[in-house]
């Protein structure tokens, strides 16, 4: 009785040498076809958590505009005097832009929004007799804890680019994705 060892000699031993080669090419061609759809499973899987992440990011940078604008309601109530440039930049921001995070419009939107916050929650703490109304401190603490709710999203979206950037720059499948004109995404900073 054969063990597999010489079984395999043996087979080996019948084959020509172009059955050899074919063998081993078909491997390697089968080996690079599931590496292809593993990648292609991957990449989309990565379009379909964009998508959901696009729109969470959307519903944050809307609350997030719309904490934003109550604050400048309630100092305006107070009489805080805010600089025109902060009313402008608010002035500016188009929220319909946040649908799509990857805009630059949207980029600067982000950012503006993000200098208003700072800006804001500074001009209430640095007021004490504003910093001791309930409606300022909670109008303060609803921004801030939501931004850092939207900063763990941003945390997520970031991996979720890396992954599919290294996925779409996958060597056996890079010249696909050149084809098809995709490109990589840019981490939300």
């Amino acid at each position: 009785m054969l063990d597999k060892y010489d079984l395999y000699v043996n087979i080996i031993r019948v084959m020509e040498a172009y059955q050899i080669v074919l063998l081993v090419l078909g491997i390697i061609l089968g080996l690079y076809i599931l590496l292809f759809i593993m990648d292609v499973v991957f990449v989309l899987m990565f379009r379909k958590i964009f998508i959901k992440h696009n729109k969470a990011l959307e519903v944050f940078l809307h609350y997030k505009y719309d904490n934003i604008k109550k604050l400048l309601t309630i100092l305006d109530k107070y009489n805080v005097r805010i600089g025109d440039k902060y009313l402008r930049m608010f002035d500016e921001i188009n929220p319909d832009c946040f649908s799509n995070q990857e805009s630059k419009l949207c980029l600067e939107s982000r950012t503006s929004l993000s200098m208003l916050r700072d800006e804001l929650v500074y001009l209430a703490e640095q007021n004490e007799r504003l910093s001791k109304h309930g409606e300022i401190r909670q109008a303060k603490n609803n921004i801030i804890e939501m931004d850092a709710n939207y900063r763990s999203l941003i945390a997520m979206y970031n991996a979720d680019v890396l992954g599919f950037n290294y996925w779409i720059s996958f060597f056996p499948t890079r010249f696909f994705y050149r084809l098809l004109k995709v490109k990589s995404k840019q981490i939300i900073s």
